[in-house]
């Protein structure tokens, strides 16, 4: 593996989980999370998207490799970015790994 390959030993095989408790609403449109009704962030489409695919059953690598191929970059940057975003998600306990 090479230098950047390194970073990700650790967290190529685990497996993002949404929080059970997080919901997430469409309202006309627009996509807000909450955990309990009364706090709520509003999220991206994209954002929205990645979260669904965080099942438990998919691993960082096979996420990685979804948007590489959809958003057309190498799999290096889409790991970097992913990890970057999926670090902040789990710091705002909306995912964690399994």
């Amino acid at each position: 593996m090479g230098e950047l390959a390194e970073e990700f030993v650790e967290i190529l095989n685990k497996r993002p989980l949404k929080s059970k408790k997080l919901k997430i609403i469409d309202y006309l449109g627009t996509y807000y999370a909450t955990f309990d009704g009364t706090s709520t962030w509003k999220v991206e489409k994209w954002l929205f998207n990645l979260i669904r695919l965080c099942d438990g059953k998919k691993t960082f690598e096979q996420i990685a490799e979804h948007i590489s191929r959809l958003a057309e970059v190498s799999i290096e940057d889409s790991r970097r970015n992913l990890k970057e975003i999926l670090d902040e998600l789990e710091r705002e306990r909306f995912i964690s790994y399994v």
